[in-house]
């Protein structure tokens, strides 16, 4: 199994992905159950594509959820409107009310929803101190490009609106959520639009063309990885082409950005997106930290205080934001 791959250069951290395998195979079998369905049609892709969407976000929602029962219940969590999309303010106690962290989360634009999608606005509030507005961003295949995008920016323009400077604005996001902070900021650039003070990117998803090396080197660690971004990005850019540099932003002008934070895991399918996407913001002059942890998956950042790793990740989350003031 991929975990034993893991835990042959992470021990700790093998363990952790083998528990949180074991869980989901205990809500894969209850959900086909539900389904009266066998398990394996919906493993393999006979089952149909609406089926297996909703037991995608099942899986998604429930594990998030069941990750966000370990936020402190001092952590305030307030639901708001934000023109059209849900969203909430979380924010640790004492956070600064004047520093905003805009968070874009992860889900490959088809999974992912503010309740299961607060862990790491938590995470990143308690690192920061500031607080975090999570938004949820419509997803494909129902709404495909561009409509994630168009939630995100205008998500940033509701911030100015509420007359938010944008020095005192982070934008960041995680996997897909990552890619898309770089799009929104491209398209802040194309509409003339004052800039965030910095992004945070974790294990960004930047390149849709499925074309980087890490997919194949590192599949033995994630292959649910490599096989779930093939189908989203289908699902995500449908007639669009994935080289839109909107859709795949490691494509995309980075001239005149504000720096940039990337942390990636030196063993995720994803590694070459972050590689790529850092190499072109350095050659655009763009001020860029590319931090890549060893024996690391896909967004490690999640494991919190379970692993070193992930503390130190958010620790340099603290000193990057530190840096930019």
């Amino acid at each position: 199994m991929f975990f034993e791959e893991i835990a042959k250069v992470h021990e700790k951290l093998g363990m952790l992905i083998q528990e949180g395998y074991e869980f989901n195979r205990k809500l894969s079998r209850e959900f086909a159950s539900s389904k009266n369905i066998a398990l394996h049609d919906i493993l393999s892709g006979n089952a149909s594509q609406k089926i297996i969407l909703e037991f995608s976000r099942y899986l998604s929602d429930t594990v998030g959820i069941r990750r966000s029962q370990g936020i402190p219940k001092n952590v305030i969590i307030e639901r708001i409107n934000v023109g059209n999309n849900p969203a909430e303010w979380i924010s640790v106690p004492g956070a600064n009310k004047d520093k905003v962290y805009l968070n874009l989360f992860g889900g490959g634009y088809v999974l992912g929803n503010l309740e299961s999608r607060r862990w790491i606005p938590y995470l990143v509030s308690r690192a920061t101190n500031f607080r975090c507005l999570s938004i949820e961003y419509r997803l494909a295949p129902e709404h495909p490009f561009p409509a994630a995008l168009e939630d995100s920016v205008e998500s940033y323009k509701w911030l100015l609106s509420q007359d938010y400077d944008p020095s005192n604005i982070i934008i960041g996001g995680q996997s897909a959520g990552g890619g898309l902070t770089i799009a929104t900021i491209s398209k802040l650039k194309e509409l003339q639009l004052p800039y965030p003070k910095g992004a945070i990117l974790m294990s960004p998803w930047a390149d849709l063309t499925i074309e980087g090396k890490s997919l194949e080197y590192n599949k033995k660690y994630e292959p649910n990885v490599v096989e779930g971004v093939t189908e989203m990005a289908k699902l995500y850019a449908q007639k669009e082409s994935v080289r839109n540099p909107l859709i795949s932003p490691v494509f995309a002008d980075l001239k005149g950005f504000p720096p940039i934070l990337i942390q990636a895991g030196g063993i995720e399918a994803l590694l070459d997106d972050s590689l790529k996407l850092a190499e072109n913001a350095k050659s655009t002059g763009v001020e860029v930290v590319l931090d890549v942890y060893d024996n690391m998956t896909h967004v490690f950042q999640l494991f919190g205080e379970d692993l070193p790793e992930s503390k130190k990740a958010l620790e340099n989350v603290s000193k990057f934001v530190k840096n930019l003031y």
